[in-house]
């Protein structure tokens, strides 16, 4: 049995680097095993380590600046299962872990465990991690170190600090943020908005493309998007004696590159700059669109995870990635807050993001990200029924 992280972003998107070691240090050190290098400024120098016993993993962080996460969840130490998504840092690193046979490189799903429930207390959950039957001389090697990191949950617990990790009932319409990503992916579409600045005499005195986020909602072509994007120079105007006009708006679909953008026009806008809400429309295509929520869906709630798809930093991210291939990327959150024209989001949104879809953990889109509060976690989006009202 073995450990494969699978990185999803940056420089290394796709590399896959296993591991059969009984403890793998994790860090932007390169004395790791696992080394982000010295670029990855949101990595710590020794950030984390996976410790593997018996046939589970469990992964520590080791008091980095910027913390480790579970499908979207920080953690002091928690079990690291098949399939899960960590972040090294806030914004950092993304990976997907894997557990898989040595031998034969296939994948090992272990069985399902009894998950301790909601009145379970702290003892019984260390209990029933630590008094297995036939434990292994490696596990037995490991006891002090795993005494540790249990010590260090329990001490999360009392300090308020949820490992939860995000789970895969059917039954609750509930899906890894994995799936989600998978899912919706090829819907989310990158923006390129022209913008063209005039002085007094009409000359064109500079143009420069404003990038940003949208998705298809149906395969007629149409595009939801923010109207900021669509409209920027009505929310930041030009200096005076000067106009701007957006003069061009393309998309560029999931899978293609800059030069297969596709030319758009604008369908739908909201009546008020107030509501940020644009459709764009580029014409039919076969490629798949968003889950819209359904009229009986229940309304999203405060501390409900999320996350939102798009291309933070949009052209200037894949001049530094060196990507020709557009693929939008995925930043996982929670709900603070719930408004009347807005929902309130705890999550890593930039510029560019903007327009992008914010998911529910069902798969469905709640809402359209709109802005961000400086360099803080909050974000705010604008509920997708704002969209669907301006299209009806």
């Amino acid at each position: 049995m073995r450990a494969v992280f699978t990185h999803l972003v940056g420089l290394h998107k796709d590399k896959r680097e296993s591991f059969d070691a009984d403890r793998i240090t994790i860090g932007r050190s390169p004395d790791n095993q696992l080394s982000f290098g010295d670029s990855q400024r949101r990595v710590s120098s020794h950030h984390a380590e996976l410790v593997r016993c018996d046939d589970q993993y469990l992964l520590r962080d080791l008091g980095s600046t910027n913390g480790t996460m579970i499908n979207g969840r920080r953690i002091v130490v928690s079990e690291l299962n098949h399939d899960d998504m960590v972040e090294f840092g806030a914004g950092g690193p993304l990976l997907r872990f894997a557990i898989e046979n040595e031998a034969s490189h296939e994948t090992i799903l272990p069985p399902p465990r009894q998950r301790p429930s909601a009145s379970a207390s702290d003892s019984d959950f260390s209990r029933r991690i630590t008094t297995r039957q036939g434990p292994t001389p490696q596990a037995r090697n490991n006891s002090v170190l795993i005494g540790a990191m249990l010590a260090a949950m329990l001490l999360g617990a009392v300090g308020g600090i949820i490992f939860s990790r995000v789970t895969t009932k059917r039954d609750n319409g509930e899906m890894r943020f994995a799936e989600i990503d998978a899912a919706s992916r090829p819907a989310v579409v990158l923006i390129i908005a022209q913008v063209e600045t005039t002085n007094q005499s009409g000359e064109v005195i500079s143009s420069e493309p404003m990038t940003g986020s949208g998705f298809l909602i149906s395969n007629d072509g149409l595009i939801v998007t923010s109207r900021h994007l669509v409209r920027n120079w009505e929310y930041n105007p030009p200096s005076t004696g000067n106009t701007a006009r957006t003069s061009r708006l393309d998309v560029v679909l999931q899978g293609h590159g800059v030069g297969d953008a596709i030319p758009a026009e604008v369908y739908r806008l909201s009546q008020s700059k107030d509501s940020d809400v644009a459709v764009l429309r580029i014409g039919a295509t076969s490629t798949p669109s968003v889950r819209l929520p359904e009229p009986e869906s229940g309304n999203i709630g405060q501390g409900e995870a999320v996350a939102v798809m798009g291309f933070p930093l949009g052209l200037d991210l894949l001049s530094i990635t060196n990507d020709s291939i557009i693929d939008p990327t995925l930043s996982p959150g929670i709900v603070s807050r719930v408004g009347h024209d807005y929902i309130q989001l705890s999550l890593k949104a930039y510029r560019g993001n903007s327009g992008g879809p914010v998911l529910s953990s069902s798969g469905e889109v709640i809402g359209i990200l709109t802005s961000k509060f400086g360099d803080s976690d909050i974000a705010l989006c604008t509920p997708i029924s704002a969209a669907i009202a301006l299209l009806k």
